[in-house]
């Protein structure tokens, strides 16, 4: 049985009919039917057949773009992401029903961004992709951030393990950017450039952290499980916030071989125009 689109038919910028991949049509046939709005979804389907291609998609656990799927609020000339939508398989949306705490939508390096404003912006899911203490992660991100313009201990969080302040966060810790990490694991932070970041921790919970494919920092962390968060450290004592430019998520349940990490490297650096 058949479940492609109508050949022509146009799905929020994708070209439905022939090729498009069964994984991929039934997300954004889920994300449509939440209302959710999506830019270009030929993203889902060549992300997902790119993963594929390189033997990952398996592991993939959490995938959000928000060219890729966001619910919209307008409010006078001005866009807010209220959720943004897990195209994974998954379905871990990742949301925030406060109006003054949702990402206005954006553009970075001339493709769409979520702008987060370094005060309270911020968009959660607690529990709902868990990984296990000592298993194999692997996150990689790309966006821009403000440090100047950050509170003083945070940064551009794409994941938060654990619940407390002691559990590992990817973002910045005082005047440095940390990934997948509390402690000493910290590197001088790029300011404003577009930049991807990834992290990798293995059974051993050795983490190591990456910038456009360049190794700088490992260590060796307690790993506990993960809530989503973008935007912001939650820990006992407080929220701490970024102002970035969010553009890419990906997390998987296994570390990469070194020839998928460079093939990973280069679709994104490819597709986000990073030279």
């Amino acid at each position: 049985m058949s479940f492609g689109f109508p050949f022509g038919f146009d799905m929020g910028g994708f070209r439905g009919g022939g090729g498009i991949d069964l994984q991929a049509q039934a997300q954004i046939t889920r994300i449509q039917n939440a209302g959710g709005t999506i830019e270009n979804a030929n993203i889902i389907d060549a992300d997902i057949k790119f993963l594929k291609s390189i033997g990952l998609f398996n592991n993939l656990k959490y995938a959000v773009d928000p060219r890729a799927g966001i619910t919209e609020r307008v409010d006078g000339s001005d866009t807010f992401a209220s959720k943004i939508f897990d195209y994974s398989g998954s379905d871990a949306d990742t949301d925030n029903s406060a109006g003054a705490e949702q990402p206005k939508k954006g553009i970075l390096n001339s493709i769409t961004s979520l702008d987060f404003n370094g005060i309270n912006n911020r968009l959660t899911n607690e529990d709902t992709v868990t990984f296990l203490a000592g298993e194999e992660m692997f996150s990689i991100a790309v966006y821009a951030q403000d440090f100047i313009n950050s509170f003083p201990a945070a940064g551009m969080i794409i994941d938060k393990f654990s619940p407390d302040a002691s559990g590992k966060d990817f973002g910045r810790r005082s005047n440095r950017i940390a990934l997948f990490a509390t402690g000493t694991l910290e590197f001088a932070a790029f300011q404003n450039v577009q930049i991807i970041a990834s992290g990798i921790s293995n059974t051993s919970n050795l983490v190591t952290g990456f910038i456009n494919n360049v190794q700088k920092t490992q260590d060796t962390i307690n790993i506990n499980y993960v809530g989503k968060s973008l935007g912001a450290v939650r820990n006992r004592i407080g929220l701490q916030f970024a102002k970035a430019q969010f553009q890419k998520n990906w997390d998987f349940n296994a570390l990469p071989t070194p020839s998928q990490a460079a093939a990973i490297q280069t679709y994104l650096a490819n597709q986000f125009n990073i030279s």
